[in-house]
């Protein structure tokens, strides 16, 4: 008998955990492009520099990326149903400060305390997911693919409510909005799951984290996910005021435009992601994704070139498609080079430091260093660099790694 209680002990367990974390983790990208939607207003507001906005967006990931690595360390530790509820609860109130505070100070504490909440969220959630499929679903790639659809379906709901509210000029109160949903979800899961447990995963680690950092399979995962989150977060901070101040768009059709690309070429690249490793995997047991990545890579290059070259507003959806599908097609296998080949007691902190790298030099330096390119020269030559730039280093990463 399992020294502690299963945390899902029954299959509707399974099924209400899936979905709380699937509601979860759509708040949690609602959350975020929320505020950056809103970018160019809080610019105005508080008078900012396009370098001070940049830092401003930053201070959100510093925090995550800091408090990431030991979420996965804590459940050792602490019951799943506890960190996953007290994560939503932190990221809630974040954004209730964020949404009443009349200082610069407070938009900084809020941020910073909506990255310490999502964090817990996003390293735990992949590992339980993987262990608990949804029913009726084959598959962990589209079972991954399903949890990160919450990514560009929140995305895109935080840039359509950002265009809503854009005219408005009590704009701030719109990032009220989610915090309570989040904390019913908090509570949904202290009071279902708090005391329970999952012995795969407090079980003492086989291995040690530094060699399992050091595996080829996982130091790709790494640096793929890192260069496209560096593109993801600059296109994120930057996306709706460069269409505003280059493309001559007005603020919410720029949000809209940002907001429909990032659903439609998101949704339609995770999930067929997912779908295309479980297929490569039903033939080869072994395969990765190394295709599906690639492709995914040169489409998204395609789309943020023909993106900034093309000066009509009539093809800058589908340009926008085309980039935001390319960069998540990849993203369900790079993912599961961490979590299938590797135990989930190891793949749990191996999912933290994974967002601790790949956010340390992905989209934490990318708003900023994209300002401070954008003061020196221009916006557009600001994106081009730090948007192909790491798009062609991963596609150079997986041309050599495509057999690990």
């Amino acid at each position: 008998m399992s020294k502690h209680p299963s945390l899902l002990p029954e299959p509707e367990g399974r099924q209400a955990l899936a979905v709380l974390l699937l509601f979860s983790n759509l708040l949690n990208y609602l959350d975020r492009q929320l505020f950056l939607s809103l970018f160019p207003l809080f610019r105005t507001r508080f008078d900012l520099s396009d370098q001070m906005l940049g830092v401003l967006a930053s201070s959100f990931t510093l925090v995550y990326i800091l408090v990431a690595p030991f979420s996965g360390a804590l459940l050792q530790m602490a019951s799943a149903g506890k960190l996953l509820a007290g994560g939503i609860f932190t990221f809630s109130a974040g954004m209730a400060i964020t949404g009443f505070t009349p200082d610069l100070e407070g938009l900084f504490l809020g941020r910073m305390l909506t990255g310490a909440g999502e964090a817990v969220l996003t390293t735990i959630g992949p590992v339980l997911l993987m262990e608990s499929p949804i029913s009726g679903i084959r598959g962990k790639g589209m079972n991954l693919g399903i949890f990160y659809s919450a990514i560009p379906v929140g995305s895109a709901l935080g840039f359509a409510l950002g265009g809503l509210f854009s005219h408005q000029t009590d704009f701030q109160r719109a990032l009220l909005l989610p915090v309570l949903p989040g904390f019913l979800l908090s509570w949904l899961i202290y009071t279902a799951f708090q005391k329970s447990a999952i012995p795969v995963l407090s079980e003492p680690l086989r291995m040690s984290l530094w060699k399992g950092i050091l595996q080829k399979p996982v130091l790709l995962s790494f640096f793929v996910q890192a260069a496209v989150t560096f593109v993801l977060g600059g296109m994120a901070a930057w996306l709706s005021i460069y269409l505003t101040r280059v493309k001559l768009m007005d603020l919410a059709g720029a949000d809209m435009a940002s907001g429909l690309a990032l659903l439609g070429g998101g949704l339609t690249g995770i999930l067929a992601g997912g779908r295309l490793l479980d297929q490569e995997c039903h033939y080869r047991p072994d395969a990765w994704g190394f295709r599906t990545t690639l492709a995914g890579l040169l489409a998204a290059g395609a789309g943020v070139l023909l993106v900034l070259a093309t000066r009509s507003h009539v093809y800058l959806m589908p340009e926008l498609w085309l980039a935001t599908f390319g960069l998540f097609l990849g993203m369900v296998p790079v993912n599961c080079l961490i979590l299938k080949r590797n135990p989930p007691a190891l793949s749990t902190p191996l999912m933290g430091w994974c967002l601790l790298f790949t956010h340390v030099f992905g989209d934490l330096p990318s708003p900023s260093l994209i300002g401070w390119v954008s003061e020196r020269f221009s916006l557009e030559e600001a994106l081009s660099f730090c948007l192909l730039v790491p798009i062609s280093g991963a596609i150079l990463a997986v041309c050599l790694y495509r057999r690990i």
